[in-house]
Formats: C-alpha cells, sequence, structure tokens
C-alpha cells in the first residue's frame, strides 16, 4: 500500500473523544514504512485541531473536510485526497467502522477496505460486514490485513 485512508470519529477517536488503543503506534508505524496518511471527515477544520490536540496531526499528510468540500465522505473527497497524496486508488485502503464508509472506498476503486469493530463483533450478523475486504476487532489489527 502506498497510502491509507482513515475516518476520524469512532474509528481513530471514541465516543469521550480520546484515541483508541493502539492509535498512536499504528500511524507512527506506517509513518516509518513510508505509507502516506490521510484522512476523510464530514467536521470541518476543528478536526485538525482535534488530531493535534491528540498529539496525532503530525502524522497526517492531509485530511478532507467539510471546508474542502461539502461533501468530503463521497467519490469526490476520495478523488481529491487521492489526488492530494499524489496516490493511485489501486495502492490504497479504506480504514473504518462505519458501513457507509466501507461502501464508499468499494465505489471509488479502492485497493482495500478495512473496517474496525472496536468490540462490535459479537453477535453481530455476518452480512453487517460483507462489504469489507477485512474485518479486524481494534487499531493494532490493521497491520495484520494491510499488506
Amino acid at each position: 500500500m502506498q497510502a491509507v485512508i482513515f475516518d476520524l470519529d469512532e474509528t481513530l477517536f471514541t465516543a469521550e473523544n480520546a484515541l483508541h488503543g493502539g492509535v498512536q503506534e499504528l500511524l507512527t508505524i506506517l509513518r516509518r514504512l513510508g505509507i502516506k496518511v490521510g484522512a476523510l471527515t464530514k467536521d470541518d477544520h476543528r478536526a485538525l485541531v482535534r488530531l493535534d490536540e491528540a498529539g496525532i496531526g503530525k502524522h497526517f499528510d492531509h485530511v478532507v473536510c467539510s471546508d474542502h468540500l461539502v461533501a468530503p465522505k463521497d467519490p469526490q473527497g476520495v478523488l481529491k485526497l487521492l489526488h492530494t497524496l499524489g496516490v493511485e486508488r489501486q495502492q490504497t485502503a479504506l480504514i473504518s467502522h462505519a458501513h457507509d464508509d466501507i461502501v464508499l472506498g468499494k465505489h471509488a476503486g479502492l485497493a482495500k477496505t478495512i473496517r474496525v469493530a472496536h468490540g462490535q463483533g459479537a453477535g453481530t450478523t455476518p452480512n453487517h460486514f460483507a462489504e469489507a475486504d477485512h474485518v479486524v476487532e481494534d487499531i493494532p489489527g490493521v497491520l495484520d490485513v494491510l499488506g
């Protein structure tokens, strides 16, 4: 992979606005591997402040938010981010907890979609995760399937 695209809310951040376990370590490893890191968020520029306050802003090459596009989480948002990062969709993975984001990654033709369950896999029907190429239990599990 040349690049990864993250969702922020509930993928990297908990509902309480803290980082999920392993986020800082994963981002550090991705940077060391030379993988470009981007994000799509429906939030405005305050998402960038939030990343900096959490100490992870430096790991992101670019974040597309609602200040850049009216609907950043649509194919245009993905294309804008890919162009800014200078990477091809065939070499990019999308990582999210949300089904709609996984569908977006598929429709955009990204190489891989990875769903982070954060413990929600138990009792969930298999079809709930059917769209994702991979489902991992937590953020550290992303490295196991990123390949």
